[in-house]
This record gives structure tokens, sequence and C-alpha cells, in this order.
């Protein structure tokens, strides 16, 4: 099920009360700002919004996540944040808490968490200028491969047990162009994989 041709994956929501914990909101939403100010989350002309951030969920298996279409807001609110409980890969379906839908980006973030335990934040960006620059300098997905898709999913999946990518903990989108993921230990590191 597509969401406006943005989301491609089906999603259910377990809890359309939900609001992200205080704690939670106050680690992640600060750097979402700082992103936003360095133009990394934004809004194309046509209206599309990119970039995304999440952050794991301490003693759990989940993650909260910047909601779709939240890359245009100059501020966001705790209303702007879901929580990823799940997600079952073989029926390309999302299970999330909150308010609003769940990042396009969501399957991306939800398999490096699965496939790195060390990871506790994941970043999700647009930039021409450092696309241009990594592009096959860094593990690189392969041209023909959606964002967003099972086929990404996949891609990363191969890109961690075949290249770099656990060292390097950046990747860039090569079929997404500008688009760019990193992750780390905690936000800061992954945010600091974007000043090269």
């Amino acid at each position: 099920m597509a969401y406006e041709g943005i989301i491609k994956f089906k999603f259910e929501c377990q809890n359309p009360h939900f609001l992200i914990p205080d704690l939670d909101f106050k680690t992640i939403n600060p750097i979402r700002q700082l992103l936003k100010g360095k133009k990394y989350l934004g809004q194309y002309p046509d209206g599309i919004s990119y970039g995304n951030v999440s952050l794991r969920c301490s003693k759990e298996d989940a993650f909260y996540i910047t909601a779709s279409d939240t890359g245009k807001l100059i501020h966001t609110t705790p209303t702007d944040y879901v929580k990823i409980t799940n997600c079952d890969l073989n029926n390309n379906l999302c299970y999330y808490m909150g308010q609003s839908l769940p990042s396009s980006e969501t399957l991306s973030h939800f398999i490096i968490y699965s496939y790195c335990p060390e990871a506790k934040a994941v970043i999700h960006i647009h930039d021409k200028t450092l696309w241009d620059l990594l592009k096959n300098k860094v593990p690189t997905s392969h041209p023909d491969v959606e964002y967003g898709t099972i086929e990404m999913v996949n891609e990363i999946i191969f890109l961690l047990q075949n290249s770099a990518l656990k060292e390097k903990k950046i990747l860039v989108m090569g079929g997404h162009e500008d688009g760019l993921i990193s992750f780390g230990d905690n936000l800061e590191e992954a945010c600091r994989l974007f000043d090269v």
C-alpha cells in the first residue's frame, strides 16, 4: 500500500494515541533540529519532504522515528514522532504506534537496528554535495534499488554482510539521489559521519 507515492509498505497502527516519552523527545528532537538547520532535512519544490531521524528505545527492540512528511516542518512536536514496534518483512508490513504515519524509510532503519545491535541511532539525510563526494567511496547501494522497499532492505543486508558498512556506518543510496544513511552508538556519532 503506497501513501501518495511515498510510503511503499503496508502499516498497522497499534495505538493511535501514543506519544514519544518526554525524555526521548528531548534526546532526539535537538538532533532533528540541528539536521534541519543544516538543510539535511527539508522539502523539495514538488512538496515531497525528505530526511528522517530515529532512536532505538532503551531496553526493548523498538525505535522512535520522525513521522512521514515531517522534513518540511521547521519545528517538530511529540506528535511528529512514531514508535516502530516491529516490521514483518515477508509481508512488507510495519507495526507502529503514534498519531502520524511512519517515515517512508522505516524499513531501512529497522534492518540496520536488526543487524547492528550496537546501533542506537539512524539518520537519513539528503545532500547533493556529500552524495557526490562519497558515492562509491563508502558502501553504496545499487542504483536500481529504490528507497523504502524490500529490495532496499535486502541491499542493506547484503552491504552489511559483504562490505565495510558495519565499520564505516555510512551508506550512499545509489538509486536515491542525494540520499545518505548513517548510524551510530548515539545520535551524535551518527551526525558526525556527515562531517567529512
